[in-house]
């Protein structure tokens, strides 16, 4: 057994490696994201790329244990669609570069954060940065933040500010943000709106149905900014509650053997389904994400999710999204070369 363990993530691995990095060929200028078969599909008939705790990138500063290895705007070049991410509030501190966790968010944060890294891991990381006792300084605003800001955080508005000059570049794209909202729905518009972004929200029809990927880019509406924990009830009707149309798998695996395609969150017969595809492991998430998103260990979840859900994964949410063959399963997926 343990031989063909070893076979089998040597496999992986593999073919992991074998990435697709060969430059595609450039989408035509009637393409939506990117392929011209798409515009004519419902937004819940496609699948997109999707990225776990997208905020979390080796390549910002300040992140503890990122799972992901470039920040928002370079995942968006890569191909990446959807984003998952996590407000919070947070203040800065007299250290540069630190933000603390708002007073009111700090026990609910500091109880999340050991529950996904342990609380020795939490109390030496914190006392490494020299931020258990850092004295906020500036004014409670919302950051994108994995539970303790002081773990790593990045500026929201900032954030949005960039996401903006990225749909303005880019107005053949339709994109999407999964909210882990420990922000108000009000702090949440708010930023949105700062940003220059409320043009772009998509607010959903009274029927439930969704439009083509084509009426949302002719109509403008490219943004789709879905909430985990509330709504932005009949003042912002364009926060949308998120599981309300979106069901999804388990996310708590510790290998690849582990994976299921049970329900999870969500109704089930919520029109998007979200495949969580990650292992649940801090230490080796570079490692752990060359194998599990290789293509003979994601496509193969995937179609049996499909069929087992009767349902088209439309969100394929995965750690470290570069390795292995994110785009190349998500295109399969969707029928295009």
């Amino acid at each position: 057994m343990r031989r063909l363990l070893v076979l089998i993530v040597g496999l992986g691995l593999l073919l992991a490696g074998c990435s697709g990095d060969d430059e595609p060929d450039a989408p035509s200028a009637s393409a939506c994201n990117g392929h011209d078969e798409l515009c004519d599909r419902t937004y819940d008939e496609v699948a997109y790329a999707a990225t776990h705790n997208s905020m979390s990138a080796a390549s910002e500063p300040g992140w503890f244990a990122p799972e992901q290895p470039h920040g928002i705007i370079a995942q968006l070049d890569y191909g990446i669609r959807v984003l998952l991410v996590d407000s919070w509030y947070g203040q800065p501190t007299e250290r540069r570069g630190i933000v603390a966790t708002a007073d009111g968010s700090r026990p609910e944060a500091l109880e999340q954060a050991r529950a996904d890294f342990g609380r020795r891991t939490v109390d030496v990381a914190l006392r490494a940065r020299s931020s258990l006792g850092l004295a906020p300084t500036g004014e409670v605003r919302p950051y994108l933040c994995h539970a303790m800001c002081e773990l790593g955080s990045t500026s929201w508005s900032r954030s949005l500010r960039d996401m903006k000059a990225w749909l303005d570049a880019h107005p053949r794209e339709v994109v999407t943000l999964f909210v882990q909202d420990e922000v108000t729905p009000a702090d949440t518009a708010l930023v949105v709106q700062e940003a220059g972004l409320e043009p772009y929200v998509y607010t959903p029809a009274e029927d439930g149905s969704w439009p083509t990927l084509e009426e949302m880019i002719d109509g403008g509406s490219r943004l789709v900014v879905l909430l985990e924990n509330e709504d932005g009830g009949d003042r912002y009707p364009w926060l949308i509650p998120g599981f309300e149309v979106v069901q999804d798998t388990p996310y708590l695996f510790e290998t690849p053997a582990d994976f299921s395609c049970a329900e999870n969150r969500g109704d089930p017969d919520a029109p998007l389904f979200l495949v969580n595809h990650w292992i649940d492991d801090w230490r080796n998430v570079p490692q752990n994400s060359a194998l599990v998103n290789a293509r003979a260990v994601l496509l193969p979840r995937l179609r049996e999710c499909e069929g087992e859900r009767g349902q088209l994964p439309n969100f394929v949410a995965v750690d470290y999204y570069d390795r292995g063959d994110l785009l190349g399963v998500v295109d399969e997926l969707n029928g295009v070369d």
